[in-house]
């Protein structure tokens, strides 16, 4: 009983410290929240907008009301609001509200009263005269040309204290300079008092109005206090049949009282425990003392048994054939089998004195060894190594790692077995392979050489075969040559020079044409280095063109060259090719859609152009009926051809299609309206020039 009384006063003496601590916190804490807004009226006051609207009372206060409304938001006061010299509110932030202060006459309020009179800030806690809500008021006089002309006021609601007290796990209640409780986390104590009040207090607070109707009973029925060492006197409240442990401390600022309360319950309930525990103490440790005796009987039982299961265990290991050993977490040696003596150690015992790692037997780092304890080693894990023989390597072994306890100590369980066959298989293996590789390589550069040199020889038989029909395909250039001649001949007979000199231009190009074809059996007999350069694509167009108008028009073939010809000419299309063989294309498979057209009764080429993401795409169509789709895949083969017996020699679009590929371009060709249409695709880039000024 002694020793729980002690623990008693000693909870109340230790809770009192702590009361007085946690209350000195909250009296700090509402000061502090006080103080963010005691700014707030003298800010007001001393506004221009709130001082004309006490000195202009006739005038409209929208914009003041607007500006009070948008101070409240933003303070986050529940209401601010401007009071002329008689109490009468001329500006209000609730002027919206259906219990709006505004033209409300609160003279009778201390507030309004102690402001007017002392000329400076005023606190006061009631409950609202209009709202009914219970707040604080923090009063300011307006001051104009050293005249009181009116008060500035700023409402706080107090619940946001009141609901944070309730979250504790203790009471804290708040009495303003009355002893009227104001806050209180028990909502049944507001407006209480500490104590009983005199009849002229109760009524001064009647006639301020300032709890409306509200009764004002003692909070507590009677008062207990004890002195301990003549330095703590505890002090205790009786309210409603309970023991409060009471602690007090003031707030100077507002002129308040704020009250710490614990139920003495709180302080009862761990003494009973106490006193349980203390009783039950006694009786266990008679009971513990005598089962440790029978415990260490048993652990060294246990021991016994241990010592007979280690040895077991070392005749089991010691007669398998796999490496074993034991070694603790810094790596030191403390048990291996025979197996392992003979892979490590040729057979021999290591001296008994001597401290062993496993750094010293097995080539693993200890960096990478300590690695290998950290990482997760539940399931087996293989990993190669050497043995070791005074630093040396000598046999290659594979190991495994596990966690073992032997008489209570963690130890490393590594098991190895001799792998010397293994790696012998591999490394011949892997010359095996080498050596297939070498072999593979040596072969694969005779295949490429030999490849090379069929490309070669097929060339030249392509020579022998083009000999036999070179005269038609020179016969197309010379053909137009002399039908460009005629005419020009024709128009001097005629005395007829419209056009004379057009026919005359043409020759020139034809000739080169012809020189082309001799440059084209060139490049396909044997490879050339000429060099690539910048190229425009619509110029080498136009020449191509113009170099088969009078042959077009000779065979009524109408050319739509409307892609071409489009209205933005400022943009240069440019290819990085070598300009002769791009117009060799070109004019080759122009010459191929004549020939196709000329089938037709109508008969059409179109030339189009257009360019899509860095590339060039000429389109190249006829309505000559187009060919056979099952043929299609062999459009690009040497020597294939759909002309007659003597028109060709199917190498054309097979050139054509190796020349646009070397400048990484591609062709393609499909039926389309009655007729065949190419497509070239070449990379490109494109330039914008100023339009030039052509004489009209």
């Amino acid at each position: 009983m002694i020793a729980s009384s002690i623990f008693y006063f000693s909870l109340l003496i230790s809770s009192s410290n702590d009361n007085a601590a946690d209350a000195k916190i909250y009296e700090q804490s509402l000061t502090a929240s006080i103080n963010q807004f005691e700014y707030l009226p003298a800010l007001l006051a001393s506004d221009t907008l709130f001082i004309n609207a006490l000195l202009y009372s006739s005038n409209n206060h929208l914009l003041t009301n607007k500006k009070l409304t948008f101070i409240a938001e933003r303070a986050g006061a529940d209401v601010v609001y401007i009071m002329n010299i008689s109490g009468t509110v001329v500006a209000s932030s609730n002027y919206l509200s259906k219990n709006s202060f505004l033209n409300n006459n609160y003279a009778f309020r201390p507030y309004f009263q102690d402001a007017i009179k002392q000329r400076k800030r005023q606190f006061y806690y009631a409950k609202g005269a209009t709202t009914g809500i219970p707040g604080f008021f923090i009063s300011e006089p307006i001051i104009y040309n050293d005249q009181t002309i009116g008060v500035a006021v700023v409402k706080l609601n107090m619940t946001y204290w009141e609901d944070n007290w309730r979250n504790t796990e203790n009471t804290v209640i708040t009495a303003d300079n009355n002893d009227v409780i104001i806050l209180s986390s028990i909502d049944q104590w507001r407006y209480r008092t500490i104590g009983e009040l005199s009849e002229e207090t109760l009524n001064r607070i009647s006639q301020l109005q300032q709890f409306g109707n509200k009764e004002h009973k003692s909070l507590y029925t009677k008062t207990y206090t004890a002195q301990l060492y003549r330095l703590l006197n505890l002090t205790f409240w009786k309210i409603d049949n309970e023991l409060y442990l009471s602690q007090h401390s003031s707030i100077p600022e507002i002129n308040w009282s704020l009250y710490y309360l614990v139920k003495n319950q709180k302080f009862l309930y761990p003494t009973f425990i106490f006193f349980i525990i203390t009783n039950v103490f006694f009786i266990f440790t008679y009971l513990i003392r005598r089962e440790r005796k029978h415990r260490i009987a048993s652990i060294n039982k246990n021991q016994r048994l241990e010592l007979i299961r280690q040895e077991e265990l070392k005749t089991v290991m010691d007669n398998i054939h796999v490496g074993v050993t034991l070694f603790t977490e810094t790596g030191q040696l403390v048990s291996i089998n025979d197996h392992a003596k003979y892979l490590l150690f040729q057979g021999h015992s290591p001296h008994p004195k001597n401290v062993i790692h496993i750094n010293d037997i097995i080539s693993i780092e200890a960096d990478q060894f300590d690695k290998l304890l950290l990482n997760d080693i539940s399931s087996a894990t293989y990993h190669e190594a050497y043995a070791l023989n005074n630093g040396e390597k000598t046999t290659p072994i594979m190991f495994a790692l596990s966690k073992v306890n032997a008489m209570d100590t963690e130890l490393y369980l590594m098991t190895f077995i001799n792998i010397k066959r293994r790696k012998a298989a591999e490394d011949e293996l892997v010359n095996i392979n080498n050596s297939l590789e070498d072999t593979i390589a040596m072969r694969t550069q005779e295949l490429q050489q030999a490849q090379a040199t069929l490309i070669q020889k097929n060339k030249a038989a392509a020579l022998g075969n083009m000999a036999a029909t070179i005269v038609h395909e020179l016969s197309q250039p010379l053909s137009a040559i002399n039908s460009s001649a005629s005419a020009v001949s024709a128009k001097i007979n005629n005395q007829d020079w419209n056009g004379a000199k057009e026919s005359a231009n043409r020759l020139n190009p034809l000739s080169k044409k012809m020189h082309n074809v001799i440059n084209l059996l060139k490049h396909f007999s044997y490879q050339d280095n000429e060099s690539q350069q910048k190229t425009a694509l619509m110029a080498t167009i136009h020449n191509a063109l113009n170099s088969v108008s009078d042959i077009m028009h000779e065979k009524n073939i109408h050319l739509d060259d409307s892609g071409i010809n489009q209205a933005n000419s400022n943009d240069i299309i440019y290819v990085e090719t070598n300009p002769l063989k791009l117009d060799l294309v070109i004019s080759n498979i122009i010459k191929n859609a004549m020939d196709a057209a000329e089938k037709s009764d109508k008969a059409k080429i179109t030339v189009a152009v257009e360019t899509n993401a860095q590339k060039a795409y000429v389109h190249i169509s006829d309505n000559g009926g187009g060919i056979d789709p099952k043929i299609m895949s062999k459009l690009f083969s040497p020597y294939f051809t759909t002309k007659e017996v003597g028109k060709g020699l199917g190498l054309g679009l097979s050139i054509s299609y190796e020349i646009i590929q070397e400048y990484n371009g591609n062709i393609s060709a499909k039926n389309m309206d009655g007729g065949m249409c190419f497509t070239i695709q070449l990379p490109c880039y494109i330039e914008s020039q100023l339009p030039s000024n052509r004489p009209s």
